[in-house]
């Protein structure tokens, strides 16, 4: 409960950095919902929902640090449950875009798969933080968690979302307890899949996990199973990428050559190039990116807000917007460092990994070093789901590091 001890104890500087990232969210999203020609001004009401989603999502983040942290322990497992009721549903409901990943009403839609992801750390954080917990346990129970919601988000399907499953369950095994090395191995099957589309990567992944399997001392018949395992699926990579839908294999191998399809499949990329590239040092100014007022920027007030960014602030507005992300992240690390409970530190663990994912690979995207993949800019880009779980899920670590009782 908020008393005025509590309110001393609020990381004000991490309050500060996420008002920051919304206002400038806000802007960015008026700027993209206008298309500008000539004296003719078209502007949809998409700024207007995101401020809404807005209200909602500050409403949610001041009842995160108001709610007892008993009633949010007690609430994990109903929450789990329904985000995973509500990625069921979805499935049957008609699609949107060609996809089952929304659950529309009234103008708006609310996408599961953004709650699932904070249900999941949760869970997970609940689960595995509990004293004398063997190691293999720890990494079967973390497994059976993401693994039911990553089988439903892959069915929408929605391969961005799926990934980011499992990058933010590996930092929260470390800090419950598991090795590194362990780690890799635990990721060596997928790399081999990946692996498996080039020789020269194939050669080199193997060699460095029998170094890794020499080094970690284990027994010739562990280490012959896990090599073994890993040169099997390797071949299996053609059996994958068959099974990948369509519209997933044209983004990797547009990725690879956006020329291959420049009006089709590749137009995305080349666009959303050009306006970046566009900006230059200071961009063209505020409402008069000729990219984005022309409609040629896809998705702009979405996956490709970036684009948007970078050509009307130029190389500056980037700048600025990445470094209030890493200070966001930083101060989150330092949150982490001193948290001394097991549960809360694996919960700020995954919520990190969580929002780098998102931060990475979206700018990856918009930039063409990354394949697109749908996933959106956190609170900046327009959607409400993927707001508010940010919210909710920076309301956490201020939470938790306020309830720690220290401040700098």
């Amino acid at each position: 409960m908020i008393t005025k001890e509590f309110t001393r104890q609020i990381d004000w500087f991490l309050l500060i950095i996420l008002i920051l990232l919304l206002i400038f969210g806000e802007i960015t999203i008026y700027s993209a919902s206008m298309q500008r020609t000539g004296e003719k001004v078209i502007l949809s009401d998409h700024y207007k929902k995101q401020l809404i989603w807005m209200m909602i999502g500050i409403a949610v983040f001041i009842l995160i640090l108001y709610i007892p942290e008993v009633i949010i322990d007690i609430l994990v497992v109903p929450f789990y449950v329904v985000t995973v009721l509500l990625l069921l549903l979805i499935l049957f409901l008609p699609a949107i875009k060609g996809v089952h990943r929304w659950i529309s009403f009234g103008g708006f839609g609310l996408q599961p798969s953004e709650f699932a992801k904070i249900a999941t750390i949760l869970l997970i954080a609940k689960i595995i933080s509990k004293q004398f917990l063997q190691k293999w346990k720890i990494i079967v129970f973390s497994f059976l968690i993401i693994l039911l919601p990553l089988l439903l988000i892959l069915k929408e399907p929605d391969l961005g979302s799926a990934l980011i499953f499992f990058t933010f369950c590996l930092p929260m095994l470390y800090f419950a307890g598991i090795p590194f090395v362990v780690i890799i191995l635990l990721l060596s099957p997928l790399i081999s899949i990946i692996a498996g589309f080039s020789l020269v990567l194939w050669i080199i992944f193997d060699i460095l996990l029998l170094i890794i399997l020499l080094l970690r001392k284990s027994s010739f018949v562990l280490s012959g199973f896990i090599f073994a395992g890993n040169f099997f699926l390797s071949f299996l990579t053609p059996y994958f990428w068959n099974h990948l839908k369509g519209y997933q294999q044209e983004r990797i191998l547009t990725f690879i050559d956006p020329s291959r399809d420049v009006m089709g499949s590749g137009y995305q990329i080349i666009q959303s190039k050009i306006a970046v590239g566009s900006g230059g040092i200071f961009g063209k100014g505020l409402f008069r990116g000729t990219q984005k007022n022309l409609a040629f920027l896809p998705e702009q007030r979405t996956d490709f807000i970036f684009s948007v960014i970078g050509e009307e602030l130029g190389f500056i507005g980037c700048a600025f917007l990445i470094l209030l992300f890493l200070l966001l992240i930083w101060r989150g690390i330092c949150i982490l460092k001193k948290i001394q409970d097991r549960r809360k530190q694996l919960t700020i663990a995954g919520i990190l990994t969580c929002i780098i994912c998102q931060i990475v690979i979206n700018i990856g995207m918009n930039i063409g070093i990354f394949p697109v993949v749908g996933i959106p800019l956190p609170f900046i880009s327009y959607g409400g789901s993927n707001l508010i779980v940010n919210m909710a899920s920076v309301g956490l670590v201020i939470k938790f590091a306020a309830e720690r009782g220290f401040i700098e």
